[in-house]
Formats: structure tokens, C-alpha cells, sequence
């Protein structure tokens, strides 16, 4: 399976390839939560730490572990014309995990606007997935 192209990928694929992917991409509910401080500090007009503190504080959703399995690979529209294979997406995603993994609520927003260097293959095959300039992409806006 991982030498297989993004763009042939089955449904069946895409649920093996994440069901094998989850345990490795999915967020502790503290990194989460530091990323939703973070990412919505600004707009919210709170610190990240405060918004850290009130996500971890909040109950767990019982639906939380099925965003791994549900939003693992980029939708089929998004893998059309994708040449990446399995395995160089699955680097690129663990990559991206660390990033967001490493975050603290002292980091600044501007370590996300560049993909990391382990996404340069899917970036220059898939540019729908993930920008090579400005690191908008799919795989960890949504842990």
C-alpha cells in the first residue's frame, strides 16, 4: 500500500491507511488543546494559556478519537492528479504532527507558515495538498 499513489486510493485504502496512521498522528489533549490556545488566542482576545487551561479542564468529546480516522488523507477531490505516494504523505503528515506536537503557547503563528522540509515531495507532486510557500495544506489544522 505505500508505494501506492494518493490519487488511486480506494475508500478501502483510505480506511487502512488511516486506521494504520492513528495512533501516530493522534494530538495528547494538552497539545490539542495548546494548539487551539494558539491558533485562537488572537481572535478571542484571551492568552493561549487560558484557552489551553479551559480546553484541558473541559470534558473529553466522546467523537475526538474519530478525526484521525475520518480526516486522515485529504478528500478525494484534493488526491485527484496526486502522484505522492502513501508512504511520502504519511512522512509529510508525521512531520506535521511533530510541528504542532512541539508547539508551546510560547510559539508564534509563524512557525506554521512553512511546511516542514519531509513535505517537500508531497508539496511539489500534490500542490493542492500542501502549499510548498506558505504551508496551507491538509494533515494537521484539524487534530
Amino acid at each position: 500500500m505505500s508505494s501506492k499513489q494518493l490519487k488511486d486510493l480506494t475508500a478501502d485504502d483510505v480506511r487502512s491507511t488511516c486506521d494504520s496512521l492513528e495512533a501516530r498522528v493522534k494530538l495528547s489533549k494538552e497539545d490539542a488543546c495548546e494548539y487551539l490556545g494558539l491558533m485562537a488566542a488572537p481572535a478571542l482576545g484571551k492568552s493561549c494559556g487560558e484557552l489551553k487551561d479551559e480546553c484541558v479542564s473541559a470534558a473529553d468529546e466522546s467523537t475526538q478519537g474519530q478525526a484521525v480516522e475520518d480526516d486522515c488523507l485529504p478528500p478525494d477531490h484534493q488526491r485527484a492528479g496526486c502522484t505522492a505516494t502513501v508512504a511520502e504523505y504519511e512522512v509529510c503528515l508525521l512531520a506535521q504532527t511533530q510541528m504542532i506536537r512541539a508547539l508551546t503557547c510560547d510559539s508564534t503563528l509563524t512557525s506554521l507558515d512553512t511546511a516542514p522540509p519531509d513535505c517537500d515531495a508531497v508539496a511539489r507532486k500534490c500542490p493542492q495538498i500542501v502549499a510548498a510557500d506558505d504551508g496551507e495544506g491538509q494533515g494537521t489544522e484539524n487534530p
